[in-house]
């Protein structure tokens, strides 16, 4: 049996990173560093919502931590989220315990949506992974309980899994995908003025970030869209999470320099777990002929490969060149739980029908439609 409680004290959490981090499965987006990073700059005046698992011995063995914006007090959301793309969204606890600790939290909750100081009456949670077994239970208890669930799949996630060494990976692929490979290997060594950079030292962060940020931006930029670090809060948290990595050895920057120039550059994070995460990378598409982007993929491959790591995950985003290295999908979801309340049900209802409305009109163009994934037959 597990106790869970309400606490709106995360900075006394935060300060107990290590006990923190332990139960965060070795993902990066579920640590102090990513968490607390975000929470400097994008909290205002947020109120923390967290769950806080206890076992018999009174210790914390489970934590899940949700925040009221002022602006929507009945809407719990997740810490991590806008445009931060924090994946793999999930309750913290050991993985022999995450399940029934995802129950007794559910069962938490229902009992809190009727109460008098802290009710809910909506639940967002961004960046679930479709084989995460314990955001399920979570979802089916709140179901099985009254809740509404609605889980909706826009995009992918993608995992590269590692071989026992890169000649052994390279052994797997095709006659062309290897030569493609070796020549993009030998490539930095072969033009002139052409050599790699891995940002390692404090003082070199945040000039490397800045130009990894610039590329991305002026991508997207050049076709019409705002660019994850449009918002200065942005780039601030990145700065903030990408240092604390780096003083806990966990940062692969890498950047590709062109005559002193970088064209390329790719932010990732090295998780507890000896998964390799990608997280964000830019390059100048006016050096599109020296290909950095697919350099900079066969030069982090490589990296993973070279230091045993069991995989390597370009997390959410459907572009062709993951399907293209021959990394695995699985759907990234968005959870929407509605409270077993009247008036809560009433307003989900209002947003159903928008959201058919719009499913139809997207049908009705050509587009694709959302997926919508029914998560009592999937848990």
């Amino acid at each position: 049996m597990y106790r869970i409680e309400r606490s709106d004290s995360l900075v006394e959490l935060f300060e107990n990173g290590d006990r923190w981090d332990a139960l965060a499965g070795g993902i990066p987006f579920r640590e102090t560093s990513w968490l607390k990073s975000w929470w400097s700059q994008f909290a205002r005046d947020h109120e923390a919502y967290v769950l806080v698992a206890h076992d018999a011995r009174g210790c914390v063995c489970g934590l899940m931590p949700f925040y009221r914006n002022p602006t929507s007090p009945s809407t719990l959301c997740f810490l991590g989220g806008n445009n931060a793309c924090s994946d793999f969204t999930s309750v913290l606890a050991k993985p022999d315990q995450g399940e029934a600790i995802a129950g007794a939290m559910a069962t938490f909750l229902i009992a809190e949506a009727s109460s008098k100081d802290h009710a809910w009456e909506r639940i967002e949670i961004d960046g679930v992974s479709d084989d995460d077994r314990v955001m399920k239970r979570f979802a089916a208890s709140l179901q099985d309980a009254g809740a509404i669930v609605h889980a909706q799949s826009r995009m992918h996630t993608w995992l590269l899994e590692c071989s026992e060494s890169w000649d052994a990976w390279l052994g797997t692929q095709s006659r062309r995908t290897r030569r493609k490979h070796r020549l993009l290997g030998s490539r930095v060594e072969t033009t002139e003025g052409m050599h790699l950079q891995r940002a390692d030292r404090p003082e070199q962060l945040r000039q490397c970030l800045n130009r990894m940020i610039d590329l991305h931006q002026r991508r997207w930029n050049a076709v019409g869209k705002p660019g994850s670090y449009a918002d200065p809060n942005q780039r601030e948290f990145i700065h903030a999470a990408a240092a604390d990595m780096l003083a806990r050895d966990r940062l692969h920057l890498l950047e590709v320099l062109l005559d002193g120039e970088c064209i390329g550059s790719s932010l990732n994070f090295v998780g507890a777990n000896d998964f390799l995460y990608v997280y964000s990378t830019g390059y100048d598409p006016k050096a599109a002929k020296y290909e950095p982007g697919k350099i900079l993929s066969t030069e982090t491959l490589k990296y993973a490969h070279q230091h045993q790591m069991r995989g390597v995950d370009f997390l959410r985003g459907d572009e062709p060149y993951k399907k293209q290295l021959g990394a695995t999908p699985t759907r990234m979801l968005e959870l929407r739980i509605v409270a077993p309340r009247w008036w809560a049900k009433v307003c989900h209802n209002a947003w159903a029908a928008q959201f058919e409305l719009k499913q139809w009109a997207r049908r009705r163009s050509g587009r694709d439609v959302i997926e919508v994934v029914d998560m009592a037959l999937t848990s």
